[in-house]
């Protein structure tokens, strides 16, 4: 089983923050696959379905960015998966908006939600990096990755999840990203 795990911070006041690009590819994922979701402790939890033979379900988290690691840990404790198979969705202030990288293992950058998923749970697990550009200045970091996105960047966020969507199976089976122009 695999399993996407969507992090960001969950209240409607940050719904649109660059933060929770996780959250938002989530949801839509959610959405476009017309799945079902029920709620646990620390996230909501996807009905299971396939995809190319193989199973997945997408996990929402609903603690706090600093707090991942918690539902992480949780579910790990109750499905028993293999660390292989789960994939974190963030956002990530190095890569520039509309561009998207994944990768197994490595450190966190300095990402605090992956800083507890890794003290939760380990490092050996795939990263689904969604970027949100840096503000060029460290000083301005977190006022950025907790403000909005503005108009036009949901645009082109919108059509990166789109494209992933399309692409499910190549990016969450296969674990590439060739070709794709993210």
């Amino acid at each position: 089983m695999h399993t996407l795990y969507c992090i960001g911070n969950p209240t409607l006041k940050h719904k649109l923050n660059r933060h929770s690009v996780g959250l938002m590819l989530g949801y839509y994922l959610i959405e476009k696959l017309k799945l079902k979701t029920k709620k646990f402790k620390h996230y909501r939890l996807s009905n299971q379905f396939s995809i190319d033979g193989e199973k997945f379900q997408i996990a929402i988290s609903e603690t706090y960015m600093n707090d991942s690691g918690n539902g992480t840990l949780s579910l790990k404790t109750i499905n028993n998966f293999d660390l292989n198979a789960l994939i974190v969705l963030y956002d990530e202030l190095d890569l520039e908006l509309g561009y998207v990288k994944l990768k197994q293992g490595g450190g966190n950058a300095g990402h605090n939600g992956l800083r507890s998923i890794s003290q939760n749970i380990g490092i050996n697990y795939w990263k689904l990096r969604i970027g949100i550009d840096h503000p060029g200045d460290k000083n301005k970091v977190t006022k950025h990755v907790l403000g909005n996105f503005k108009q036009k960047e949901i645009k082109i966020i919108y059509e990166i999840f789109e494209i992933i969507y399309l692409n499910f199976s190549q990016i969450f089976l296969n674990k590439h990203l060739s070709n794709l122009g993210i």
